[in-house]
């Protein structure tokens, strides 16, 4: 009884769920416990749950069909977890490592270094010229644009 209970319009005193048409006298009271039920119904019907279970199926039915969770994806998370802070490119590189070194045939991280790796790099490069000419976008305030030095700061009431 408790999953086919009705709402009537005339005799419901809250608002009206936004998922009732406006012409509609009544509703199921419990709508997403009946739709969550109905489904279990229909699924039962059908012998569609429990599969694995069942013997006379030929083939290996796993009990769970989300073994990715449980191993690779939860392994991330945690990799994640650990290294909290860092940039997302940083991220992306451990993730790629983390799954290249649990490929198939992953090479040694040492075989993998190429002779171009050992060329240091310079750290700060030369600083490029100062330009010739006027500044594009300045920081400087001029009186003809209105740009005066102002103090405090604006939006914020006191």
């Amino acid at each position: 009884g408790f999953i086919y209970a009705r709402t009537y319009r005339g005799q419901h005193t809250g608002p009206v769920p936004t998922w009732v048409r406006p012409g509609q006298k009544s509703w199921y009271t419990h709508n997403r416990l009946r739709k969550a039920y109905t489904l279990l119904e229909r699924c039962a019907k059908h012998q569609e749950l429990f599969t694995y279970l069942e013997p006379q199926f030929d083939f290996d039915v796993a009990s769970t069909t989300n073994r990715i969770e449980g191993s690779i994806n939860a392994q991330l998370r945690l990799l994640l977890r650990h290294h909290r802070g860092i940039s997302e490119e940083h991220m992306r590189r451990a993730v790629e490592w983390f799954l290249y070194l649990r490929s198939e045939d992953p090479q040694a991280p040492h075989q993998l270094i190429r002779e171009h790796h050992y060329r240091s790099q310079p750290k700060n490069p030369a600083p490029a010229e100062e330009p010739i000419g006027p500044e594009l976008y300045g920081r400087s305030t001029s009186a003809e644009e209105g740009l005066w030095d102002r103090s405090g700061w604006g939006g914020k009431s006191f």
